[in-house]
């Protein structure tokens, strides 16, 4: 295909995958190939645009994976054609069509986005393939998803910053289809990985800034399209898609920036060795901390921005195991991501957890 001057389709069989294809063949695997317990929906597709894992079952892509630099944006035109079926898909998958999505009352939605690759029109082009575009409603393509989109350009541009962008879906087991074969995802996820221009795995650290968002597949109004206020942490992302992401990062490092809301929780200085089960949760949630029992701490929950939602005392308890323990009423809040802090006079924990 005229656009894909350099295409390579790989089905993932093989448990040394990592090991056969190293990140060095592409710059958008720069942070591992994502994986998950079943390798049989995963059909990845290197493009020299973007790198990405389809899902036969779904007829959408588990994830897609690129980098972005100010290099990516340029001054061609938007393409205009109709959305583009991947022809190179093996012959016995579904292959998505335009029409697929014609009065369906959700968008087109570029996981890489068209502005994003504007450089060359092969570039553009590329992006208006139906394996890189995900179902989403009209207010969350155009407005929230948008806002963070335009945020990343920024960085790019204004910042000279360096992006490791990955992005899809949250499917449940019967997901809505469109034209009865185009799955669309309850939740859309980002994970954005910053560094400086030129920089790459080996220069991440425990200090390296990680945004990562989760946002339903659903209605959005003013005042709730800001993207800070689905930020989450990679954890949560991979808990609720079942991925390993950002694999190749060592995985100490993995650990402590995986596990960081980097929009809403402040650089405590804490002890380690606070959980919250289950997380996500619902309606409650309990605490297990490496606390004093029978000690009285206040406890603080806070938005994304800032805002206490949920401030009290109380004294913890032991459970079996000999953990410090709190059980917490969290119905009264809304959904999304909080930070939550638990501190005595002489202690501080500090954790973040998601309600959905």
């Amino acid at each position: 295909m005229k656009y894909c001057s350099i295409l390579f389709i790989l089905l993932l069989h093989l448990p040394n995958l990592h090991a056969q294809f190293p990140q060095a063949m592409s710059i958008h695997l720069e942070m591992g190939i994502p994986l998950d317990d079943n390798a049989s929906n995963d059909y990845l597709i290197i493009r020299p645009q973007y790198a990405l894992s389809y899902n036969q079952q779904l007829n959408v892509a588990n994830w897609i994976s690129w980098n972005l630099h100010r290099g990516w944006y340029g001054s061609v035109p938007r393409y205009s054609g109709n959305f583009i079926a991947d022809t190179s898909l093996p012959a016995e998958f579904y292959r998505v069509k335009h029409s697929d999505y014609t009065n369906s009352g959700y968008d087109r939605g570029h996981m890489v986005r068209s502005e994003e690759r504007t450089a060359t029109d092969e570039d553009n082009r590329s992006t208006f393939l139906l394996t890189n575009i995900m179902p989403q409603t009209p207010t969350l393509n155009q407005q929230t998803w948008l806002s963070l989109e335009l945020e990343c350009e920024r960085m790019c541009k204004n910042d000279n910053k360096e992006l490791f962008v990955i992005a899809g879906g949250v499917f449940g087991p019967n997901p809505k289809r469109l034209n009865t074969v185009v799955s669309v995802p309850d939740s859309c996820w980002k994970i954005i990985v910053i560094l400086d221009s030129g920089q790459r795995v080996k220069d991440i650290t425990s200090q390296t800034r990680v945004i990562a968002v989760m946002m339903k597949n659903g209605t959005y109004t003013s005042g709730t399209t800001d993207w800070k206020l689905y930020a989450t942490t990679v954890d949560a992302i991979e808990q609720s898609t079942g991925y390993d992401f950002l694999s190749d990062v060592p995985k100490p490092i993995q650990a402590i920036i995986e596990s960081k809301n980097y929009v809403s929780v402040r650089e405590y200085e804490h002890k380690r060795g606070l959980e919250i089960y289950p997380n996500p949760s619902q309606d409650h949630v309990t605490i297990i901390f490496e606390g004093m029992p029978y000690q009285t701490y206040s406890i603080d929950i806070h938005d994304l921005l800032g805002h206490s939602v949920k401030s009290f005392q109380s004294q913890s308890t032991l459970n079996a195991e000999g953990s410090s323990t709190f059980d917490i009423d969290i119905e009264d809040i809304p959904i999304g991501a909080y930070s939550i802090v638990i501190r005595s006079q002489h202690e501080l924990f500090a954790t973040q957890f998601m309600k959905h």
